[in-house]
């Protein structure tokens, strides 16, 4: 009788998210000791700030496990240095999109831009704390392209360079699309492929795959995986700003007041009566919608079905990318751990399907 084959050790997602916090703090702890030092405290000490807010290391984790798609040996130096540089990158994008959308907190703290205003001697409080919260996301995408320019690796070259243009693409899709008419689906669709989709997990498991010397099929096949979670984590995402019965009915409802062209708001268009759209143009845009108004924004969008339709969506991508993991030539350590983010991606779609199927 053959011995059955034993599974895969587990990998260790806390260790390799430690492993990458301690790579980037060893980061800025070189440059806070070095020749501009005590120029760089005020701005390190509010990165720092920043960074500790309870940020998930998403990308960070997303390129160690391309690296685990090939081999089962612990992250190289090299991997760790362009997985701290991803993340120093995401903040470059987040310190930016704040003082673009006037966000005066991020998970519950102090945004960048609001703590360098509190800070300020100047009458010009707020200009400066915008100001240097620009000047701190243009020194962390700088300080991202020292760390992901020292690669060694030619092949990961290209997915960092194309992440860069498509995360300015989608940030400035996203930004056209505030306010005004509410665009077609695929307008919609298009912003998320550009600001998630490809930036969020699919560059960088390329990145780390590339840097293990993945062949092309293992290249695809993270591709494969990452446009339909990514495109089901930012559906999840919109669709938790404006579901009826939210738990994050009191801190959200950002989408609805900025007029953001979401899928599922583009749905409601899509779907409503005169009557509901005249009503939904009255309430979607209004920087001061309050919660009766934001209640009745979330009860109208439901009732149009855009909600139950954005649920069918995520479901269904959930579903690609798990199918696409399954046939990936991935080694079974990092199809596991795909998997479980997955699940932690998407937290409750599963009971949603369990549902459907009982239905």
């Amino acid at each position: 009788m053959p011995l059955s084959k034993p599974a895969a050790a587990p990998l260790d997602l806390r260790g390799i998210r430690q492993a990458v916090e301690a790579t980037l703090h060893r980061f800025l702890d070189h440059k806070a000791h070095g020749p501009h030092g005590p120029h760089l405290t005020p701005l390190l000490q509010v990165l720092r700030h920043f960074l500790e807010g309870g940020g998930k290391r998403v990308r960070p984790l997303y390129c160690c496990l391309g690296w685990h798609t090939v081999t089962d040996a612990a992250p190289s130096d090299e991997v760790l240095r362009a997985a701290a540089g991803l993340e120093l990158f995401h903040t470059f994008a987040l310190l930016h999109d704040d003082v673009i959308d006037a966000s005066p907190t991020r998970h519950g703290r102090p945004t960048a831009h609001r703590m360098f205003a509190t800070q300020s001697r100047t009458l010009r409080a707020l200009w400066f704390g915008d100001s240097a919260a620009i000047l701190l996301g243009d020194l962390c995408e700088a300080w991202s392209a020292e760390l992901l320019g020292s690669l060694g690796h030619p092949a990961a070259r290209k997915p960092v360079d194309l992440m860069r243009s498509e995360m300015t693409i989608g940030q400035y899709l996203d930004l056209c699309a505030a306010g005004g008419v509410i665009g077609s689906l695929d307008d919609a669709l298009t912003v998320i492929h550009y600001k998630t989709t490809k930036y969020t997990v699919e560059r960088p498991l390329q990145i780390g795959a590339a840097l293990a010397s993945a062949s092309p099929a293992v290249m695809e096949a993270c591709s494969a995986y990452a446009r339909p979670l990514g495109e089901a984590f930012q559906l999840y995402d919109d669709l938790e700003d404006v579901l009826p019965t939210s738990a994050h009915a009191a801190s959200s409802g950002n989408d609805l007041r900025e007029g953001k062209h979401t899928v599922v708001l583009a749905l409601a268009y899509r779907h409503a009566s005169p009557a509901q759209a005249a009503q939904l143009d009255d309430l979607v845009g209004d920087a001061y919608l309050d919660g009766e108004r934001l209640a009745r924004a979330r009860a109208l969008i439901d009732a149009t079905g855009a909600t139950e339709i954005v649920r069918r969506m995520v479901m269904e991508r959930r579903r690609q990318a798990l199918h696409a993991v399954e046939r990936a030539p991935f080694r079974p350590a990092a199809k596991q751990a795909l998997i479980q983010l997955t699940e932690l991606a998407l937290p409750g779609v599963s009971a949603w399907e369990a549902t459907a199927s009982g239905n």
